[in-house]
């Protein structure tokens, strides 16, 4: 028996700060943030898959006194898109080819 379920990627996009965005970022990290995300993220602690130049791999999706972040990737540096991870019930196998 094989299952089907529909993964909705969400794409990562990106923008520059406007300046009230610079002006708390820099209160809170003392830095100013190349780019803010323009786009849906992941939950904390949400495992997720990410897609990016060298494929699709799993994650876990933190975020800290620093933002938003990959527990194995670090950051979200060249990932191009995530998704929520696929749901099967318990004992449900899924084949693959």
């Amino acid at each position: 028996m094989v299952y089907e379920e529909i993964i909705k990627w969400h794409e990562i996009v990106t923008r520059p700060p406007t300046q009230e965005e610079l002006k708390e970022f820099k209160e809170i990290y003392a830095e100013d943030p190349e780019y803010v995300f323009d786009c849906t993220m992941p939950d904390d602690g949400q495992d997720i898959l990410v897609a990016s130049y060298w494929g699709i791999d799993i994650d876990r999706c933190v975020i800290d006194d620093y933002g938003y972040g990959l527990e194995e990737h670090g950051d979200w540096d060249g990932i191009d898109a995530w998704a929520e991870m696929p749901k099967y019930k318990v004992g449900e196998q899924s084949e693959v080819y």
